[in-house]
């Protein structure tokens, strides 16, 4: 569904390296799922690093079909320097979600959260580059921005008695924090905020 219209419209509108097969993977999901983020990964010192099971870092939950798409593949075929953004495109059959994710220690969520506003706006601004997209985008009743985050902390062995004490405490400081809070953001979107391990309806 989107795989289709992207493939057919979206490079129009921008530099396509052109030695390039054009031919994005597009997932389907109904249920529970998660998504992770295997670039930030792949270069992660974490503990969950050395288990595949543990690196999930929004977990979901749709009861329709829906479909996604990777932000870096999809500009994975642009020649251009377009700027930092979001890691995935979700849709839904009245629901286009935007999401960017990040695992982090408590002391640096309010510098992610910021930076992950900007590349949000940033992809919003480039999927919106193209007529075709930006029309098919709109005709959806709910659109929304996501950034979810995880806690992380350093690996146990380490920690000394306080620090341990202190990350059984940090998900509990934020008293202002719900997954059902939302807010105004640009283009038309909506802002939500997930943390770990709570379920992003869509």
């Amino acid at each position: 569904m989107l795989k289709e219209l992207f493939e057919a419209f979206f490079y129009h509108s921008f530099n396509k390296f052109q030695d390039r097969i054009l031919m994005l993977n597009e997932h389907t999901k109904i249920g529970d799922f998660s998504l992770v983020d295997l670039n930030a990964c792949r270069d992660c010192r974490n503990v969950c690093s050395s288990n595949k099971d543990a690196r999930e870092q929004l977990k979901l939950h749709s009861d329709q079909t829906t479909y996604i798409l990777s932000i870096d593949q999809l500009f994975s075929f642009i020649n251009d320097n377009l700027g930092e953004r979001c890691d995935y495109l979700l849709e839904g059959a009245d629901s286009t979600i935007l999401v960017e994710m990040s695992c982090v220690t408590s002391d640096y969520v309010e510098s992610k959260r910021q930076k992950a506003r900007k590349q949000l706006s940033n992809t919003i601004c480039l999927l919106f580059a193209n007529p075709m997209v930006k029309s098919h985008m709109e005709k959806k009743k709910f659109h929304y921005v996501v950034f979810s985050w995880k806690e992380t902390f350093p690996d146990e062995t380490e920690m000394d008695d306080a620090e341990k004490n202190m990350a059984g405490m940090t998900v509990m400081t934020d008293e202002v924090y719900s997954p059902d809070n939302e807010s105004i953001f640009d283009y038309g979107f909506k802002y939500r905020e997930i943390r770990y391990p709570d379920v992003l309806k869509c």
